[in-house]
């Protein structure tokens, strides 16, 4: 049985990440401080090096805590089936609770680690759905699985860099049908 954590404990971490989350919209990873993210929580440096050993933990724990979601949202996914719409939604509304963080994660050439967090889990994801077909050749998987996860990856950071004219839900829809029609589901909404 998983043991709840304490309260204080729970808002003091909420507090030194989010500390942190506002100084990383202000400058860059490096010029970040255990004394600016201990003043930003209102906290002592000491309360910060209790709960994490430096700067890329609490990111780690962010990154880590958006891939779990993001699996949440996408473990449900069966290529082709009418939850697929879902799983989308799933993935929409978590970039829609974690707007401004995704925004700073997701700038071009912003956050190399997460990207790659993202898209193992949603190779891992992808790669699952697609093994089910037992007539389909593990090469042919593995390069599906490689072309969705990148695909849909770029697409979003995508978005995120544009001008986003486009609301988030109707580009999310617009990538449903691309990565589970294709070209012609896409372009023809056949």
């Amino acid at each position: 049985m998983e043991k709840k954590q304490d309260r204080r404990v729970v808002r003091t971490r909420k507090a030194i990440r989010n500390s942190f989350i506002k100084l990383l919209s202000e400058k860059e990873i490096d010029k970040i401080t255990i004394k600016e993210i201990a003043d930003g929580a209102d906290v002592d440096r000491k309360t910060v090096y209790n709960y994490y050993n430096g700067i890329y933990e609490i990111l780690d724990e962010i990154e880590n805590e958006l891939v779990f979601r993001l699996h949440k949202a996408a473990e449900t996914f069966v290529y082709g089936s009418t939850e697929t719409k879902e799983v989308f939604t799933g993935i929409r509304l978590l970039i829609e609770e974690n707007f401004e963080l995704a925004a700073l994660l997701m700038k071009i050439n912003g956050n190399s680690r997460l990207t790659a967090k993202i898209v193992v889990e949603l190779q891992s994801c992808i790669r699952q759905v697609l093994g089910k077909n037992s007539f389909v050749s593990l090469e042919k998987i593995d390069l599906a699985t490689e072309y969705i996860a990148a695909g849909m990856f770029a697409a979003y950071q995508y978005w995120f860099n544009s001008d986003r004219k486009q609301s988030l839900a109707d580009f999310t829809d617009d990538l449903s049908r691309l990565v589970t029609g294709g070209l012609p589901r896409y372009f023809f909404n056949l």
